[in-house]
């Protein structure tokens, strides 16, 4: 083998690279013992009979194809006993109109005379070195690898060493401050053709994991002001208050604070200068939000611009912080150029008259799909390949372009399933390794059994990382906030996701409320006003709203998944239903007592999660959820544990550790400080609505 040389050199005259396989190899399972399979596809316009599917001579149980075809896309179905289905092993659709809209397996084929990079591995250290491996497979007429290297942001080119005879490539840095580190790695071979790939690493990220740690959601408009002042309300409740970028890099210790590992930003697509009646109320709003995307590809100079953009990113990922933008794929504003220049096509779910979402007879039920959100939001028909490919080269824009770490993607429901799992594959096939880009999707759902079905259905391997779970959130209200039900509310709802979701690989989202909720302090102090504009709730002044919402967040932070803050619920910011619900950050120096309190206990389990391993990743098992009480145990494979104890009376009280496994010994409350002596069958004792923390004595995180 030749020795690995440094860039620029030439390449030995008998290196022999491994080359590209473009082919794709289908394996299948007959439902029927004894059926023969065989797969029919676009290529040939569906001809029957199609491929044959032969006997794995590795496992009888298998049939195997493999489809040898030139570069391009295809849709495939297989075939048994005459009856068609989708490759339950490809996790990628797409939608045939040929076949009338049928939703068939799609099948990608790569250009086998073009080179391809793979990266194998990026890792860097907390002292700062840098490092990724990589693979050129040559094209097909073998040209061997000549050259590579590493491109930063800033300019920095970065020698990489390479052997041209295994195609292999090495890349190192030394000496990196902290945060996320990108490197577009470029190899030529010796034919002169390009091959790309990007490879992410972070020093010191403040989570190993974006599955890990405590996402924070802000809405740009409603934050805070340049430099971080503090905002006004906006003369209307639609109207917009003035939040900008810049607003919120001031801020990042402040949130940093809440031991936020990631922050998620409302869209900040350019949106429309003018007001436009909302669905059916007769009010007026503006595009303040960022949901009515103007410019698909532009950040709006309202909120400080690309450069503003790019600061505020670079500013958390200095800190450890990753950043997640909300993509909004479903619609465009109607004088987008997009929609300017397509509309006659056949890209948009139409009907006459609109049906608009849940207005009239258009019901969310029936036409959640095709339904538009207003008359003036045209709904993407993401079955065409031109419409689903504006979707997912935007979503590669975003990231490639900002250097951002992920997407909360915007009314999933309302999009084919294959929408976000072809984002999401466009994203992660460009970058390295797969959790460079997390993806967590807004599946808005009602509670129980219902929601937990919807919210199931988007998740796994290939499909979106998290999702928010709004059956635990109405279960949250209903047990803390409105006392409808004990906590036994709360452990059904958790068992139910729980066995639903096993096996996905995904992550569920958990918070108390949104900006599309009431708010969650609100509900707490007695329920909310119908209308918001007429009669917007008061702020309370008395603690107990606050207490409980602290009990309620306290959950959230110490459960299994990733925890939300929605912006205002660590102060305890009241409000009803949109647009009341976004009401502008209030000055934390001018906080009332409560909500002081409140904010303090939200700092303090926010670093609880980022700090303890068994608060991040630790297996749950209760111990107590009936009524007033709950307790529930983390622990992981390596030891750590923790103690969750939650008492939801307005009168102390005590839970019984009947069925703990823990061992007995010292504990102390990570809340107040207090040492406890623990063990199976002990009465803690609880202050009214109150929650405690125990970690074991001596614990690094106390």
């Amino acid at each position: 083998m030749a020795a690995a040389i440094a860039v620029g050199l030439a390449a030995c005259e008998d290196a022999a690279p491994p080359r590209r396989d473009c082919s794709v190899t289908v394996w299948a399972q007959p439902q029927r013992t004894g059926a023969s399979l065989e797969i029919v596809g676009s290529w040939n316009a569906w001809y029957v009979p199609g491929v044959p599917l032969r006997t794995s001579s590795e496992d009888p149980q298998w049939q195997v194809a493999r489809l040898e075809l030139p570069p391009g896309e295809y849709g495939y179905l297989i075939v048994e006993d005459g009856v068609d289905r989708v490759d339950e092993h490809n996790p990628l659709t797409t939608f045939w109109r040929e076949q009338d809209d049928l939703e068939v397996s799609l099948l990608r084929i790569a250009d086998c005379a073009q080179p391809e990079l793979v990266v194998d591995a990026v890792e860097a250290t907390p002292a700062g070195t840098w490092s990724a491996s990589a693979r050129l497979l040559a094209g097909a007429d073998g040209s061997p690898l000549q050259r590579a290297e590493g491109r930063a942001s800033d300019g920095t080119v970065v020698p990489a060493v390479i052997d041209p005879a295994s195609g292999s490539i090495t890349i190192e840095r030394a000496g990196l401050p902290r945060g996320k580190h990108s490197l577009e790695l470029v190899a030529l071979d010796r034919a002169g053709r390009e091959a790309r790939a990007r490879a992410v690493a972070w020093v010191e990220p403040a989570a190993a994991r974006p599955q890990e740690g405590v996402l924070v959601q802000v809405m740009i408009d409603r934050f805070r002001g340049p430099g971080g002042a503090t905002l006004a309300p906006p003369a209307s409740p639609g109207g917009r208050a003035g939040g900008t970028l810049d607003g919120i890099e001031a801020e990042l210790e402040s949130i940093a604070a809440l031991g936020a590992t990631a922050l998620w930003l409302s869209p900040v697509y350019v949106n429309p200068t003018e007001a436009r009646e909302g669905r059916g109320d007769g009010h007026l709003y503006e595009g303040y939000h960022g949901y009515w995307p103007l410019e698909s590809r532009a950040v709006d100079p309202r909120i400080g611009g690309e450069a503003a953009l790019r600061s505020l990113v670079a500013a958390a990922h200095a800190r450890g912080i990753r950043v997640l933008l909300d993509l909004v794929p479903n619609h465009l504003y109607e004088a987008n150029e997009r929609y300017v220049a397509h509309a006659a096509d056949d890209l948009w779910n139409r009907s006459d008259p609109t049906c608009v979402c849940g207005l009239g007879s258009c019901d969310w039920g029936r036409y959640i799909q095709t339904c538009w959100f207003t008359p003036y939001l045209p709904d993407l028909r993401l079955e065409r390949p031109e419409a689903l490919r504006w979707a997912y080269e935007d979503a590669v824009w975003w990231m490639e372009e900002f250097d951002v770490d992920g997407m909360r993607v915007d009314a999933v429901p309302m999009m084919p399933r294959a929408a976000t799992r072809r984002i999401a594959a466009e994203v992660r096939e460009r970058l390295a390794p797969r959790e460079a880009s997390f993806f967590v999707g807004e599946v808005f759902t009602g509670p129980g059994a219902g929601g937990i079905e919807v919210i199931r259905y988007y998740l796994g391997p290939e499909g979106l990382d998290s999702v928010f779970d709004f059956p635990l959130m109405w279960a949250l209200r209903d047990a803390v906030a409105h006392e409808s039900a004990g906590f036994e509310a709360v452990e059904t709802s958790l068992l139910a996701v729980e066995a639903k979701t096993a096996g996905s690989g995904g992550t569920l989202a958990r918070m108390i409320g949104n900006h599309d909720t009431t708010r969650f302090l609100s509900e707490a102090a007695g329920g909310t006003a119908p209308d918001p504009w007429a009669s917007p709730e008061p702020q309370p002044v008395a603690a107990e709203p606050y207490e409980r919402q602290a009990l309620a967040l306290g959950l959230v932070l110490t459960l299994p998944g990733l925890p939300v803050i929605y912006y205002g619920d660590e102060v305890g910011l009241a409000g009803g239903n949109d647009p009341d619900c976004r009401r502008v950050m209030p000055a934390l120096d001018a906080l009332m007592e409560p909500q002081a309190r409140l904010l303090a206990t939200t700092r303090r389990l926010g670093q609880l999660r980022r700090c303890s391993p068994a608060l991040l990743r630790g297996e749950r098992r209760a111990l107590v959820a009936e009524g007033e009480a709950y307790a529930f145990e983390r622990a992981t494979p390596e030891g750590q544990r923790a103690l969750v104890l939650a008492w939801r009376a307005g009168q102390a009280g005590a839970i019984a550790l009947e069925d703990m496994s823990f061992a007995p010994g010292s504990y102390v409350d990570a809340l107040t400080g207090e040492p406890l002596e623990v063990r199976p069958g002990a009465e803690v004792a609880m202050a009214p609505r109150s929650l405690r923390v125990l970690l074991p004595a001596g614990d690094p995180c106390l």
